[in-house]
């Protein structure tokens, strides 16, 4: 998969962080889209080719869990990957987030410099 490939959906509350991810992988070729809450992702999530989702645990009304819960129990979303980003980022969390579904963890702030390689290496 090249980086062109990737349709993310970035699931983030905190306008800095989202500016920053959203640029990170724009500047590398991915096509991005944003919602500041689970809620309004899982409302437009259907109408995106979205083949990843970037997703903060610690969102506001419905939390990453919750909202990973969601995704994998609806049948129209279910194949979509997942991959955390947060800022409460602990092995015991990494291991939780793995074990829960989600296919890799990003803390923040993230990498800029390597956010764009290290997604198209979970495809590859």
């Amino acid at each position: 998969m090249k980086p062109s490939d990737l349709n993310v959906l970035v699931i983030e509350d905190e306008a800095d962080s989202e500016m920053v991810i959203s640029s990170a992988l724009q500047y590398g070729g991915v096509q991005s889209w944003s919602a500041p809450s689970a809620e309004e992702a899982l409302a437009i999530l259907p109408s995106l080719p979205v083949n990843l989702l970037m997703v903060d645990l610690a969102l506001p009304g419905m939390d990453g869990w919750a909202f990973l819960d969601a995704v994998r129990t609806n049948a129209a979303l279910q194949h979509i990957p997942a991959v955390v980003v947060s800022a409460y980022l602990t092995p015991t969390v990494a291991q939780k987030a793995i074990q829960a579904g989600f296919l890799a963890c990003f803390p923040k702030p993230v990498d800029t410099t390597s956010l764009v390689r290290e997604l198209v290496s979970l495809f590859n």
